[in-house]
């Protein structure tokens, strides 16, 4: 059940985003909401603005129109404001400091929500910025792997599988304390272990009443562990609904089979 259904305060609420590149509208008025404890399934063919809108919510890159509100309070627009506020994400491409160890890495994850925090860090000097660990990073990093599945967190992050890079970037956005997790392919290039894990992290997250945004080509699995899907076509919203509801649906049909494509 979603907030609005239940009288309450969305967690997320995101409200005519759009965002151009030249003379492309690659995300087109696009509104939806998200609960507390909500799982929410972001699915489309390629090109149909899934990554940008993640990254719009995240604030990676900035949006040229619309609103993000988050338990019913505008956010910064800048990445680390929204880290601040409460938005945590993985990306596409796996962004870990392959240098230092999976430790280390979902360390980094606790100074998010500092002006300094991981959005700077991921593509700067991070060594400097890691305080000496006590036994309560230890017990973190230990719940963590065991959340996602991943043992020996002193091994280089360079030297893992991209299916463990996956994990670790799930680890290291749970070490956020999240409100809102964006989830962006972390199935991709993962096995059948990985899959498990993230899945089982995804769970651990809903329950703590976590609102999680999943994108992902595998629409089966997707709608699997989701509450609720919006399907995207050319950038817009073509369907915000149940998981089986849009699977049946004519736009589902038309958007990945249909010789009429949405636009």
């Amino acid at each position: 059940m979603t907030d609005e259904t239940s009288g309450s305060r969305p967690l997320l609420a995101a409200s005519g985003l759009c965002k151009d590149y030249g003379g492309v509208r690659a995300v087109r008025d696009v509104s939806f909401e998200l609960g507390r404890g909500e799982v929410l399934g972001l699915i489309g063919p390629n090109g149909a603005g899934k990554t940008t809108l993640v990254d719009l919510l995240s604030g990676v890159q900035r949006d040229d129109g619309g609103s993000v509100l988050v338990d019913g309070r505008p956010v910064g627009r800048a990445a680390f404001r929204r880290a601040r506020s409460g938005f945590a994400r993985t990306f596409q491409h796996p962004q870990l400091a392959l240098g230092l160890t999976v430790r280390q890495n979902i360390l980094l994850g606790r100074t998010a929500r500092t002006d300094h925090g991981l959005w700077r860090m991921v593509t700067g000097p991070v060594r400097g910025a890691l305080r000496p660990r006590g036994p309560a990073d230890d017990r973190l990093v230990a719940t963590l792997l065991a959340e996602v599945g991943l043992d020996r967190p002193d091994r280089r992050a360079g030297d893992l599988t991209l299916g463990e890079q996956r994990l670790v970037e799930v680890a290291r956005a749970l070490a956020q304390d999240p409100l809102v997790l964006l989830l962006d392919e972390p199935f991709a290039g993962a096995d059948a272990s990985g899959v498990a894990g993230i899945a089982r992290a995804v769970r651990v997250v809903r329950d703590r009443g976590c609102g999680v945004i999943l994108v992902d080509h595998n629409v089966d699995l997707v709608a699997e562990l989701t509450d609720r899907l919006v399907l995207l076509a050319d950038g817009a919203v073509a369907f915000d609904g149940a998981p089986a509801d849009c699977l049946s649906s004519p736009e589902m049909n038309a958007v990945y089979f249909g010789s009429e494509a949405a636009s």
